[in-house]
């Protein structure tokens, strides 16, 4: 958000032409992750005079309910309420800060900014899909045994006829989006990419990843590009 500038433009890259709905869910998703990205942004920017504040609030408040209330339990009581005026003063500026003038410019120009976006195809990404519709094909069993280097059967190849920086670039993305949506996945990837680079075979993680997809817990193919991409980009 700090680097974004007003005159940058935003790209939509895809494999092929896109439908109507799929345009709505691409910009209801764009829209979703600007007001995320935003509220984030202005609290993060807003931490240290919303922290002070809420210090500030603690204080008095802690002080006027000691010198205006006795009772039984010294200190547990005062302690108590400033606590709960704190949180509620924390929450209330909070949401002050996300609705402020400067939070509402920058979520007006980004939101712009993306209604004018370029729209690409991107030979890459088919060639991205393509791979995760072979190992979808792949029997379950299989394909965990061979990320877990159980058995000696080869992954499903992996080519990319392109530059290697378009690669990293596609690859530092989709880790991006994974960090962001499903942190348990791509753990369980890093474990992978450790494991394969050290040869070190793993049975008890073959079986967990196979009892994980039979409960629909996890998306092995997915998983098998994120390692796949992480072993081609080093």
């Amino acid at each position: 958000m700090d680097d974004w500038k007003e005159d940058e433009e935003v790209v939509l890259k895809s494999s092929g032409m896109l439908t109507k709905n799929q345009k709505d869910e691409v910009t209801y998703a764009l829209y979703s992750a600007i007001d995320f990205s935003v509220d984030r942004w202005i609290q993060n920017k807003q931490y240290v005079p919303r922290l002070l504040l809420c210090a500030i609030l603690f204080t008095a408040s802690y002080f006027v309910l000691s010198l205006g209330i006795r009772d039984p339990l010294p200190m547990v009581d005062e302690i108590a309420i400033s606590v709960a005026l704190t949180v509620l003063g924390w929450t209330a500026l909070a949401k002050r800060d996300t609705r402020s003038s400067v939070a509402q410019r920058r979520r007006y120009e980004l939101k712009v900014r993306s209604s004018q976006l370029q729209e690409v195809i991107d030979q890459q990404i088919f060639t991205l899909e393509e791979y995760l519709d072979e190992v979808s094909k792949v029997d379950a069993l299989s394909l965990c045994n061979s990320l877990c280097l159980v058995s000696s059967e080869q992954m499903v190849p992996f080519s990319f006829e392109g530059q290697l920086d378009e690669l990293s670039e596609i690859t530092k993305l989709l880790f991006l989006y994974i960090r962001i949506n499903d942190k348990a996945l791509l753990k369980t990837a890093r474990n992978l990419v450790s494991l394969r680079r050290q040869k070190r075979v793993d049975s008890r993680l073959a079986a967990r990843l196979f009892h994980q997809h039979m409960q629909q817990r996890i998306d092995l193919p997915l998983l098998s590009l994120l390692v796949t991409l992480s072993e081609a980009t080093g």
